[in-house]
C-alpha cells in the first residue's frame, strides 16, 4: 500500500501476490477495495496492481475542479505498471475502468498483453433512450447538485428505471440527502460501513468531474485491432444498458463476448465466483494467438 505521485495527482496503491502483472482499473464511483477481494484469490498466480484513480478516495488530485482527462487517466494507469516495474500486463477494467483500460490498449499497445473490458459504457453505441437519459442526468447535476444526480444514476444500473420518486426533483433531493448522511455517519462506523463510506463519497466527484467526459469520450476501435481482447457482461445484467453497450463494442471490435456471474459490479457482489470465472478468461488470453 503505497503512494505514486504523478503528473497532477498522489495514487494510492496496493500490490498483491506474484508472477505475471494483471493490472485492475476501476470504474466511476469505485476504488482499489472494489476488487480487494478478487485480487486476494488471484495472487498466488499473479502480481495484482490495483488504485483507487486520481480525485478518488485514498488518490488526490492537485485540482479538484478539473474534469476527467482519458490521457491522464491511462497516463496514470501506466505509473502504477512502472512503478512496480513492469512494461506489460493483463488488464482488467469494470465499467468506466474499462473505457480506460481500451484507450490504455489504443495508445500503448504493447503495454496490454491482453485485457478484459467488462461493460464498457462506450456512449456512441448507447441507443436514444440512453442519450436521453444521460443528458436528463447531466441537467439534474446543473440544476439539483450531485448527489440528486447520483441517486438517478445509480438507480438505472442494473434495473428497470425506478422508482418514480426519482423521477422528481423533491425526490431526488430528499433521497439525495438522506445518501449523503448516510455517507458522514458511515464513516464514524466500523471497518465496514467506513469502507462503504469511502466508496460512496466518490458520489459527487464522480457526478460534477467524470460522467460527461466518461460519456464524451471516443474509443479509438481501429487502434485496438490484433489486441487480444475480451468484453464481459454480467449473466445477469445482459438486459440492461451498460452490458448491451459491450455488446455493441464487441461486435465493433470483431472479439468475444464472455459472461461473468452477477451483475454490472460482479466482482463486488460475488468475488469468489467472480474471481474462478475471471482466472479462466486470463488463462486463455494468455495463450499464443
Amino acid at each position: 500500500m503505497t503512494t505514486i505521485r504523478t503528473d497532477g495527482a498522489s495514487l494510492y496503491h496496493e500490490r498483491r501476490g506474484s508472477g505475471p502483472a494483471l493490472l485492475m482499473i476501476s470504474g466511476g464511483g469505485g476504488d482499489a477495495g472494489y476488487y480487494s477481494e478478487v485480487a486476494e484469490r488471484l495472487a498466488d498466480t499473479y502480481t495484482v496492481l490495483t488504485y483507487d484513480r486520481r480525485g478518488n478516495s485514498r488518490s488526490t488530485v492537485d485540482d479538484p475542479a478539473s474534469p476527467l482527462d482519458m490521457a491522464e487517466q491511462t497516463a496514470d494507469a501506466l505509473a502504477v505498471l512502472r512503478h512496480n516495474d513492469f512494461t506489460s500486463a493483463l488488464v482488467f477494467g469494470g465499467s468506466g475502468g474499462a473505457l480506460i483500460a481500451l484507450d490504455l490498449a489504443a495508445r500503448h499497445r504493447t503495454v496490454v498483453e491482453g485485457l478484459i473490458a467488462h461493460e464498457p459504457p462506450v456512449f456512441a453505441l448507447m441507443s436514444d433512450v440512453e442519450h436521453d437519459l444521460f443528458a436528463e442526468i447531466a441537467e439534474i447535476t446543473r440544476s439539483e447538485g450531485a448527489w440528486p444526480a447520483y441517486v438517478r444514476f445509480i438507480a438505472t444500473i442494473d434495473r428497470v428505471d425506478k422508482p418514480g420518486l426519482l423521477h422528481r426533483p423533491l425526490g431526488r433531493r430528499l433521497v439525495g440527502g438522506l445518501a449523503r448522511t448516510a455517507v458522514r455517519v458511515a464513516g464514524l462506523g466500523p471497518r465496514s460501513l467506513r469502507e462503504m463510506s469511502r466508496v460512496m463519497g466518490n458520489a459527487e466527484y464522480l457526478m460534477s468531474n467524470e460522467v460527461a467526459p466518461f460519456l464524451a469520450h471516443t474509443t479509438d476501435f481501429a487502434a485496438l485491432a490484433g489486441i487480444p481482447i475480451v468484453i464481459g457482461v454480467g449473466a445477469e445484467s445482459r438486459q440492461y444498458y451498460m452490458a448491451r453497450a459491450g455488446e455493441a463494442v464487441a461486435e465493433r471490435l470483431g472479439v468475444p463476448v464472455v459472461e461473468f456471474p452477477g451483475k454490472h459490479a460482479g466482482y463486488v457482489a460475488s468475488p469468489e465466483v467472480f474471481a474462478v470465472r475471471l482466472r479462466e478468461v486470463l488463462a486463455g488470453l494468455r495463450q499464443p494467438a
